[in-house]
């Protein structure tokens, strides 16, 4: 498996974890303040354990993902890293779904729960946890182009063989 340890893959790795690591940072900055109505209203990340669930995935598949750069080109750990990808991508797929599903109802409300949408109260907050779900769907779009790249380069090995 030597093209795990070409140059595209991991350069591709490399923007993946970048773009992780930006969604996790700005989920966690997204919080907002308002006085309405003689009250003091505050919206944060913290409020909803999806999006804690969506911090930690982002985190943990972008420092596997850096030390997977690290890792040398010839070694046997390649085959288990190919697998584990899959793991931590689907991983972080579902983590991503489940922030967008709480980051729509913070958005459109649920009527039948009688949850009211926020996100015309706290615009910017709404903002910045869309933008976080954004960059971590692309960044997970393009670890699934490395996982292909990896695939098609192992079956090119054992039918070259």
């Amino acid at each position: 498996m030597s093209s795990n340890g070409a140059v595209c893959p991991r350069a591709l790795r490399g923007l993946a974890s970048c773009f992780t690591i930006s969604a996790a940072t700005l989920m966690i900055t997204a919080h907002q303040s308002k006085y309405i109505n003689g009250s003091f209203l505050t919206v944060e990340f913290n409020d909803l354990a999806a999006y804690w669930c969506f911090i930690f995935a982002n985190f943990v598949v972008s420092a596997y993902s850096l030390l997977l750069i690290c890792l040398p080109s010839k070694s046997q750990l390649w085959r288990f890293a190919v697998a584990l990808d899959f793991i931590l991508t689907v991983i972080l797929i579902a983590s991503c779904s489940s922030a967008l599903t709480i980051g729509m109802m913070e958005s459109e409300g649920n009527p039948h729960a009688f949850w009211l949408p926020i996100c015309h109260i706290f615009p910017f907050y709404c903002f910045i946890v869309f933008l976080a779900i954004g960059l971590s769907f692309f960044g997970s779009f393009i670890f699934m182009i490395v996982q292909l790249i990896c695939i098609q380069e192992a079956f090119n090995i054992i039918l070259l063989e």
